[in-house]
């Protein structure tokens, strides 16, 4: 590769791995599974939505077949629903303050899933692109490809990223004003939520792992919201 291939690679490569790191030193420190609050994620839901003005919609757990609706009242996975760890208070959180903001959040989950499955494409074809193109002289072009689909990854999480960020200020200031946390807990919530907002700039070096995790979940790809599952254990 010339100097213009490597400075495109160690750039897209060493920015996804600094937040990669960053989000799992967050997630040791502040989201061990002995952190468990006085409250479920059930009952902060239920909070952001009447803050919202939405007291006639429900709070209910997603049962096996079932999927949020924008109509029928908040959905959340069990596991988030009767959750009371750090994690769990976030996904409820997360999941009704969008509630209050959007109109169709079943189309926005869906829309979301296919960004996640195109940022995962394109990051593993990155890779075989670039394997390819240093391995082998007459596919050479390869490279180039291989490059410009990180940069794609990168460009989407970018664009992005003010959302992220916006929903991890807001939905921190909820959970705050709910007054059940103490500071400690308060400052843990905050960090974990923040790291969140940043997991999209780790597609490039996570999506590999990723892709075996899934293999040996009988391809199970998507939980409740992108990549849940990942950043509970791996993250």
């Amino acid at each position: 590769m010339n100097p213009i291939h490597w400075f495109f690679l160690i750039g897209t490569v060493a920015v996804s791995v600094a937040f990669a790191f960053y989000g799992q030193w967050v997630l040791w420190r502040y989201a061990q599974s002995s952190h468990q609050t006085v409250v479920t994620g059930c009952e902060v839901a239920r909070f952001v939505l009447d803050q919202a003005g939405l007291v006639h919609i429900s709070v209910a757990p997603l049962g096996p077949s079932m999927e949020p609706s924008s109509a029928e009242g908040l959905l959340l996975d069990p596991r988030i629903y009767e959750g009371r760890d750090f994690l769990s208070i976030l996904q409820a959180a997360r999941q009704a303050f969008l509630k209050s903001q959007l109109s169709n959040v079943t189309f926005w989950i869906r829309l979301k899933k296919r960004i996640a499955f195109i940022n995962w494409f394109l990051v593993l074809s990155g890779w075989v692109l670039l394997v390819l193109g240093n391995f082998f002289a007459p596919l050479r072009f390869f490279i180039n490809l291989g490059l410009g689909c990180f940069c794609v990854v990168m460009l989407l999480a970018i664009f992005d990223l003010p959302f992220e960020v916006e929903v991890a200020e807001r939905t921190s200031a909820l959970i705050k004003r709910y007054g059940h946390f103490q500071h400690n807990e308060m400052m843990c919530l905050k960090k974990i939520n923040q790291a969140r907002a940043f997991w999209g700039l780790t597609a490039i070096v996570l999506a590999p792992f990723q892709c075996f995790y899934f293999l040996g979940k009988n391809g199970k790809i998507y939980g409740s919201e992108k990549s849940t599952r990942i950043y509970r254990n791996a993250s």
